[in-house]
């Protein structure tokens, strides 16, 4: 499936987000683009250990929380 299309990869770019529960968090964005659809995918990280991989983690946790 890959072989069949071109996917394109932007440089990363770091982001920062304010949180109303977790305050300040900073990602790295990396976008993923699919020319021939038009698409792209957006996928934000953290470093593996930190602050703001930690905070995901607990977003994660606080995300279900807010669905029950």
């Amino acid at each position: 499936m890959w072989n069949d299309h071109e996917i394109g990869i932007r440089p990363n770019e770091v982001k920062h987000f304010i949180h109303p529960e977790l305050g300040a968090l900073v990602l790295t964005r990396q976008t993923l683009l699919d020319p021939n659809q038009s698409h792209s995918l957006l996928v934000y990280t953290a470093i593996p250990g930190s602050e703001n991989h930690e905070k995901l983690q607990l977003l994660s946790v606080i995300g279900t929380q807010a669905r029950h």
